[in-house]
């Protein structure tokens, strides 16, 4: 099922947990906050130009979109790694309207339409690997420099907040690297702490005080 969220922009519902994969104050408002500003653009300022992203939850694509979009207007290298259990359909990803606000409809189908457990190049500055998997069985090869951590909450899917997946996130990240979601549980905070992490608290995309960035600093 569609929804559409208070910037207009859409959110899809999950059949399986019958929760939405966006924030309903906005679904393009939360990832621009939460994943692209927090995430992309704050390694960008430190002068980090080629960025390795691992996305859990693939979900809409739209976290992927934005940023080979930003990719693109910033002349920086991503090389973009997402994970998703239960992949939409494509009737569901079809109706989408997010190329309506962002424009670049053919890129965005085809971030969809390219073959799972395949990197792909999307754009001279972006290239895709969707990775057909539950985070628990994810087993990794490379390293990467920011996780968008979107997975449904912890009142939904409990077990991907706790301190062993916090562990594992540590451990994909090189030195220096990010987590970036839009969870502020204290629980989690906890269990981020206790894998290693520093933890910052900044401000939330709308109907969010806080959200939270950890970096791991070895």
């Amino acid at each position: 099922m569609i929804k559409t969220s208070n910037d207009g922009s859409h959110t899809v519902v999950s059949e399986k947990f019958q929760v939405t994969y966006h924030s309903m104050y906005g679904a393009i408002t939360e990832s621009k906050v939460v994943f692209i500003d927090s995430g992309l653009e704050y390694l960008f300022q430190s002068k980090k130009n080629s960025i390795s992203v691992f996305e859990m939850g693939f979900g809409t694509g739209l976290n992927a979109f934005m940023s080979a979009l930003w990719a693109s207007e910033k002349h920086a290298n991503i090389s973009y790694t997402g994970i998703e259990a239960y992949p939409i359909s494509e009737d569901n990803f079809k109706q989408l309207n997010f190329a309506d606000f962002l424009g670049f409809k053919d890129l965005f189908l085809k971030i969809h339409q390219v073959p799972w457990n395949q990197k792909t190049t999307l754009s001279p500055h972006f290239n895709l690997q969707k990775i057909e998997t539950k985070l628990q069985d994810y087993k990794n090869e490379d390293m990467f420099d920011v996780i968008f951590y979107d997975a449904f909450g912890p009142g939904t899917q409990q077990e991907l907040w706790e301190t062993d997946i916090m562990d594992k996130m540590f451990n994909i990240l090189s030195p220096g690297g990010l987590l970036v979601t839009y969870c502020a549980q204290g629980q989690f905070r906890r269990n981020l702490k206790q894998a290693g992490f520093i933890i910052e608290k900044i401000p939330g995309p709308p109907g969010k005080r806080e959200m939270t960035r950890a970096t791991r600093m070895k």
